[in-house]
C-alpha cells in the first residue's frame, strides 16, 4: 500500500496500480466562506493528479468534502461515505454533479479497490458526525481517524477485527472556533488556547497507546487563514489550537514515540518498507518560516478571496422577518433540545439589513424576540453571511468554523445542545441524538484517585460514551476531565462544570491514601 499526501486530510492510496482518494481538498477558493486554506499550499498537485478509481469521504466538513475537486472527476467515479442520520454529506456530493454515492453502515466491509477492503467507524454519539476509515490489504492495515475522536475501546475493536495496525493517521490540530472568537482578554485567550492544544496532544497520545501502530501520522490540519480580517488567527500555530504536523511529531517524540513522521503534500509513504519519498517541491520549505510563506500565500489567493466575498453580497433588504420565520420553525423541531438549551440566545447582525434579536428556548417564554434582554449567549456577525444560513445553503457549523463571528456567553459554559440544534436543524437528526442520550448506558464503574480521596465513577463519559479508564484525566480540585471532548466533571457532585451535559455518576468511597487499588482501575494524571 502506497500513501501519498494530498494536503490537509487528503490522501491517495495506491494498491496494484489502482488509486483511492480520501477526503481530497484542493479548491483554490479554500473552504468556509474563504476563511480556511490548505496549509501548506497544495495547489502544485492539481495538474499532477490523475482521476482516481474511487473516492472515500469521512464527513461533511468542507475541508474534507470538496465539490470543486469532485466536479473535475468522471461522473461514474464511485464515492464511498458513512451513513449518518442527516443527509448533508450526500447533498454536498450531489452539488458537485457526482451521483455514484455508496452509503456504508458502520463496521460494514466493502471492497473499494481490487484487494482493498474499507469499513467506517463512527463516533458513538450521533451528536458528532465524524467517522474513521479502516483500509486493509493482504499485508497492511491503515486506520485513518482524521477528525473522528474514537474512544480506546473502538480502537481495540478495530484491532480485533482488522489485526495489527501498520499506520494510524489522526488529527493533531484542532478544528474549532473556540476560544478565538470569544470575548476573552488576550491573556485568558492564550491560556485557553494552550490548554486546548495540550488536551488535543493528550488525546493523540492516548489513541496511539490504544492502537499500538507501527507508525503514527499527524495530519488533517491546521488551516491557513489568508483573509486580512482573519490573518491574526495564524498565531494559533505557535502555541494555540492549530499546531502544524512537525510540532505534533516533535511533541510525540518528547513522549518517547519516535515512529511519528509527517508528510508534505506530494510526499509518499510506502507501508511495505515504512520509507518516505519526499516531493522535491518542498526543497527549502520550513514550517518555522511560516510568516513569510503565509504572506506570500495570501498574495497568491487575493483574487480567489475577493471572488468568495463577492458571492455573499451585502443585503439590501430587512433580514429580520426571514430570521424570525427560520427560528420559529426551528423551535418546533425538538422539545428535548429546547429544554437542554434552556436559555435565551442573542444574535447581533451588523450592517445593512441587520438587527438585534434573540431566541428564547425556555418553555415559559419560547419564541423569537426583537431584543437582547436577559441573554446568556450572543453571536455577532455581518449581515452578508446570514442569507445563506437562512436558506440552508450554508450549515451553521460551517459558518462557525469560518471564525467570521464574535461570541459571548455568561456564564462561560459550553452548551452542546445549542450547537447541535443549529448544525442539524432537522427533526430526524435531533431525534437520533435524543434517543441515544436517553438510552440505557453501561453501568460499569471504575475507581479513581484524586489526592487522598478515592471515588467510584461511571466508566463511560455521559457526553459521548468515551472510556474514562483510558481518556480520563484527574485535575486539581477533585475534577476529572474526559479528553475525548474536554468535558470536566466535579468528582464530588458529578456535575459537568464546563458544559450542560448530564452529570457523571460518582461517589466518594475512601479517603485513605494507601487504599489497595489495582493500577488498571485508577485514572491518574495532571494538567
Amino acid at each position: 500500500m502506497l500513501i501519498t499526501s494530498l494536503g490537509h486530510a487528503g490522501l491517495e492510496v495506491e494498491h496494484r496500480g489502482t488509486r483511492l482518494q480520501i477526503d481530497p481538498w484542493l479548491s483554490p477558493q479554500g473552504a468556509f466562506q474563504g476563511s480556511w486554506f490548505q496549509w501548506p499550499d497544495n495547489s502544485h498537485l492539481i495538474d499532477r493528479l490523475a482521476a482516481p478509481d474511487a473516492v472515500a469521504i469521512s464527513h461533511e466538513h468542507l475541508d474534507h468534502i470538496d465539490p470543486w475537486w469532485l466536479a473535475k472527476l468522471p461522473n461514474e467515479t464511485p464515492i464511498f461515505v458513512p451513513r449518518y442520520p442527516l443527509d448533508v454529506l450526500r447533498q454536498k456530493i450531489l452539488a458537485s454533479g457526482q451521483t455514484n454515492i455508496h452509503e456504508i453502515e458502520p463496521w460494514q466491509d466493502v471492497e473499494v479497490l481490487p484487494g482493498v477492503q474499507l469499513f467506517f467507524v463512527s463516533e458513538r454519539s450521533p451528536m458528532n458526525h465524524d467517522s474513521a476509515m479502516v483500509l486493509r490489504t493482504g499485508d497492511s492495515v491503515f486506520v485513518n481517524a482524521n477528525d473522528a475522536r474514537l474512544c480506546p475501546l473502538q480502537l481495540h475493536e478495530i484491532r480485533s477485527k482488522a489485526g495489527h495496525i501498520n499506520l494510524l493517521a489522526l488529527q493533531g490540530a484542532g478544528a474549532s472556533w473556540y476560544p478565538m472568537v470569544y470575548q476573552y482578554d488576550a491573556a485568558q485567550k492564550r491560556e485557553l488556547s494552550l490548554r486546548k492544544r495540550m488536551a488535543k496532544f493528550a488525546y493523540v497520545l492516548q489513541a496511539t497507546r490504544a492502537a499500538e501502530p507501527d507508525l503514527v501520522l499527524p495530519f488533517a490540519g491546521p488551516p491557513a487563514f489568508l483573509d486580512a480580517d482573519l490573518f491574526h488567527l495564524n498565531s494559533e500555530m505557535e502555541e494555540g489550537i492549530f499546531p502544524d504536523h512537525e510540532q505534533v511529531a516533535q511533541w510525540m517524540h518528547q513522549q518517547g514515540f519516535t515512529n511519528v513522521p509527517f508528510l508534505y503534500p506530494g510526499d509518499r509513504l510506502d507501508l511495505r518498507t515504512n520509507k518516505i519519498v519526499r516531493d522535491g517541491h518542498w526543497s527549502g520549505f520550513r514550517y518555522a518560516d511560516r510568516a513569510r510563506h503565509l504572506a506570500e500565500y495570501a498574495s497568491r489567493r487575493r483574487d480567489q478571496l475577493a471572488a468568495v466575498k463577492a458571492s455573499y453580497p451585502i443585503p439590501d433588504y430587512d433580514l429580520w422577518p426571514g430570521f424570525r420565520s427560520y427560528f420559529e420553525e426551528l423551535l418546533t423541531c425538538s422539545d428535548y433540545f429546547n429544554n437542554r438549551i434552556g436559555m435565551k440566545v442573542g444574535f447581533e447582525v451588523t450592517g445593512p439589513g441587520g438587527f438585534q434579536g434573540s431566541v428564547d428556548f425556555r418553555d415559559a417564554a419560547l419564541g423569537v424576540y426583537p431584543d437582547l434582554e436577559d441573554i446568556q449567549y450572543k453571536y455577532t456577525f455581518e449581515s452578508r453571511w446570514l442569507p445563506s444560513l437562512l436558506d440552508r445553503s450554508v450549515p451553521w457549523e460551517d459558518f462557525l468554523l469560518s471564525c467570521r463571528i464574535k461570541a459571548w456567553r455568561d456564564p462561560d459554559i459550553y452548551n452542546d445542545h445549542l450547537l447541535g440544534l443549529l448544525k442539524f436543524a432537522d427533526a430526524n437528526a435531533l431525534a437520533a441524538v435524543e434517543a441515544w442520550e436517553k438510552s440505557p448506558r453501561d453501568e460499569e464503574t471504575i475507581k479513581v484517585r484524586s489526592g487522598c480521596k478515592i471515588f467510584e465513577v461511571a466508566r463511560f463519559c455521559p457526553h459521548a460514551g468515551q472510556d474514562l479508564l483510558e481518556v480520563g484525566e484527574i485535575l486539581p480540585g477533585d475534577i476529572i476531565r474526559c479528553n475525548g471532548h474536554h468535558f470536566e466533571f466535579d468528582l464530588v457532585s458529578g456535575a459537568c462544570i464546563n458544559g450542560n451535559t448530564d452529570p457523571l455518576a460518582t461517589q466518594l468511597v475512601d479517603t485513605h491514601p494507601e487504599s489497595d487499588l489495582q493500577k488498571e482501575t485508577v485514572c491518574t494524571g495532571s494538567r
